[in-house]
């Protein structure tokens, strides 16, 4: 494996290969082999060719375009400033207070940067830190917290990995994404953090490519909420805490902490998905000891409720992170799921919630995966989801990337234009039955893509309870059963699909 860095002869990508010796420089791409990974860093003269580009050709293409960047920026729901409609002038309604620019790569957030002063120039791109900008810690406070998050959710919405971006705050904290630049100035601080990432991301893919892996660990947090018999939403701090394995999302209602409406489910991780289904099911029963009434029901999907959007969120340990496993993430995982997820409440939760490459590093040092919607509804489908995610884990070093992050197609997948991304369907579910794992998971996944080709989408009125066969007036009796790893309705559910 060699890695190549494609430039026009920019200044900037000649320090950087300097500092990072593994960096093979070139301007044009025609010695690159199918094992080959390319960092292009500006240059869009030839097609994409290698195992993996780190800044597609198209995206590099669309952020060439200031205009069209933003509009791709706001329809994946990141705020921006708007165009003027007589001119290529952008303008901003209110004043900013504060800037940021964070350089970002292999969609990790290097550092913060960070200053007070008033101007800024949108009338020209913004490719570098200046001497006014101070480096912040990433966490200094919850607005810096943020503004990496931002920062890095804007590369990948762009179809980048690899980039400088500038954010505004202004007076009523509201976070705008200024400009993207896909080829920034790299020097001083900014080129030292640029070539240890670059490092970095070169030592990960050497062990890709020599086959050292960890044993991957699997696990899930699962949200749902609760309605009572008048279809009103009840709230979760009134039957499960806050901690545990059973307990309440952090989002509160009214801005009142002691009211939570979002439960959430936290069952022990596992190495196989048919063992982490079953963990989820004794975390359901735990959860059905807690509120033993028929009513409220337990419900989940994508937004049971106009302003509570839910999710399902995948966990992974002994993966390693790139950039390239999120993209694999959101064509295998995220689009099958969204295209079982109801249309009528999919609209509420994207694009502010579930959005593509919505990933967090957790303190243990592994990652998840947020984008799908809480696919707790029915064990076939939750267990469909989770095989997809560890076919993943498993094979990215030879799954092939399926274009879902071009324009059309991510503009589809905000819509919930499923007709369009059926036949993107189709190849993945050709792609997923070539891996050696697909085979131990045929009947669960099998269930997914029949409900895609039949339009069928996941029923988001069922009780949970009812779904996974708890039910709320024998609960006691039921928990019994569970206890010791029985996972009897799950089994009964894979021999009857």
């Amino acid at each position: 494996m060699t890695c190549y860095l494609l430039h026009s002869g920019q200044t900037s990508a000649e320090r950087l290969a300097r500092q990072v010796p593994r960096l093979v420089p070139t301007q044009e791409l025609r010695m690159v082999t199918a094992d080959d990974i390319v960092i292009r860093y500006g240059n869009t003269d030839d097609p994409d060719r290698g195992l993996w580009v780190v800044n597609r050709r198209e995206s590099l293409l669309l952020a060439e375009s200031r205009r069209a960047m933003l509009k791709s920026l706001r329809r994946a729901g990141v705020n921006c400033p708007r165009y003027r409609s007589q001119d290529n002038e952008t303008e901003l309604r209110t004043q900013l207070v504060r800037h940021y620019r964070v350089p970002v790569f292999n969609l990790k957030a290097l550092a913060c940067f960070r200053t007070d002063a008033k101007t800024v120039w949108l009338s020209k791109r913004i490719n570098q830190v200046l001497d006014t900008f101070s480096e912040v810690p990433m966490e200094y406070d919850e607005e810096s917290s943020k503004v990496c998050l931002l920062a890095v959710r804007s590369i990948h919405a762009l179809g980048l990995e690899f980039g400088l971006v500038s954010i505004g705050v202004t007076a009523h904290q509201r976070l705008l994404v200024l400009d993207v630049a896909s080829a920034p100035v790299c020097k001083g601080r900014v080129l030292q953090l640029y070539a240890a990432a670059a490092n970095a991301y070169l030592d990960t893919e050497e062990r890709i490519a020599k086959g050292d892996r960890e044993s991957v660990m699997l696990g899930t947090d699962l949200e749902f909420m609760l309605k009572s018999r008048q279809g009103k939403m009840v709230l979760a701090s009134r039957y499960f805490p806050t901690r545990g394995s059973v307990g309440c999302d952090d989002r509160t209602f009214a801005g009142d902490r002691a009211r939570r409406p979002l439960a959430e489910l936290r069952p022990k991780p596992a190495r196989t998905p048919e063992k982490l289904c079953a963990n989820i099911e004794v975390t359901l029963r735990e959860a059905g000891l807690m509120a033993r009434r028929m009513y409220p029901k337990w419900v989940a999907g994508s937004a049971p409720f106009e302003r509570f959007p839910i999710g399902g969120h995948i966990h992974f340990s002994g993966v390693p992170f790139t950039g390239r496993i999120v993209s694999l993430l959101d064509v295998y995982v995220g689009l099958p799921l969204m295209l079982v997820e109801d249309p009528l409440t999919a609209v509420r939760r994207r694009p502010k919630y579930g959005f593509l490459g919505d990933v967090r590093h957790k303190s243990h040092g592994g990652f998840e995966y947020r984008t799908p919607a809480s696919f707790v509804l029915d064990p076939m489908i939750a267990l469909g989801g989770l095989a997809l995610a560890y076919i993943v884990a498993q094979h990215h070093e030879t799954l092939p990337y399926l274009a879902l992050h071009r324009a059309d197609r991510v503009r589809a997948f905000y819509n919930n234009d499923r007709d369009y991304l059926l036949p993107l369907s189709e190849e993945v579910y050709a792609r997923i039955q070539g891996t050696r794992a697909y085979g131990d998971y045929k009947a669960a996944i099998d269930l997914l893509f029949a409900m895609i080709r039949s339009d069928e989408v996941w029923d988001e009125t069922v009780d949970l309870r009812t779904a996974w066969q708890i039910p709320a007036a024998s609960v006691r009796a039921v928990a019994a059963k569970g206890r010791g790893g029985q996972t009897g309705y799950l089994e009964q559910a894979i021999r009857r699909r």
